[in-house]
């Protein structure tokens, strides 16, 4: 049997890399503006979270893929809400998870070529960046958004954790604990493999 809904959203993530840096904030905009206020949504615009990529050797390595990755996320686990009936401690929290699980990336690389508001360019290139302050990927995650959102014991375990068992081996035991007394831990997990293996972004 074939999924139809499944292969809309794929249609709609892959469709995502031919948008500008515009038609980003407005779907940002259009899904968060009920839990973001306009100073953060500025703070994220001027900090690159719509331009910048999600990796650079990885899923989403193109300029913009940042924004498409979190995006895609949060619909996965808006999804996963809806079906499995999930409960979180506050409506706003797979939106917050998801959109702000990766917020570590928006210094993590710098481009040679500053991407513009127009269509994605090809040619943009990615490094490294080599002068971040804070290491870390989820504990980064979360002490970045902290200073702009309050955030719940739940949203905080839930970004910290989300690489799951892809988290350093020394690590397991503690993620292990954080699923067993917040289940949504697992959910987000998944909802970031279906965001970089399935959908590719």
């Amino acid at each position: 049997m074939v999924d139809h809904t499944r292969n809309a959203r794929l249609r709609e993530v892959k469709s995502m890399n031919n948008f500008t840096t515009a038609e980003r904030i407005e779907q940002f905009s259009n899904l968060m503006n009920p839990y973001v206020s306009e100073e953060f949504k500025g703070w994220l615009i001027e900090n690159g979270f719509f331009t910048a990529p999600a990796s650079i050797h990885h899923h989403g390595a193109y300029s913009g893929a940042l924004f498409d990755h979190s995006f895609a996320v949060t619909k996965a686990l808006l999804s996963f809400t809806e079906r499995l009936e999930l409960k979180w401690q506050l409506e706003r929290s797979p939106y917050i998870v998801g959109m702000f699980h990766d917020l570590c990336k928006v210094d993590n690389y710098t481009c040679t070529k500053k991407p513009a508001l127009s269509p994605l360019l090809e040619g943009d290139s990615w490094e490294y960046n080599n002068a971040t302050l804070l290491p870390g990927h989820g504990d980064k995650s979360v002490m970045m958004l902290q200073q702009h959102i309050q955030l719940t014991d739940e949203e905080l375990y839930c970004i910290r954790w989300h690489m799951g068992a892809f988290d350093d081996k020394e690590n397991w035991n503690s993620y292990g604990r954080a699923v067993t007394n917040f289940q949504n831990v697992l959910y987000t997990h998944t909802a970031d493999m279906v965001a970089a293996r399935i959908l590719g972004v």
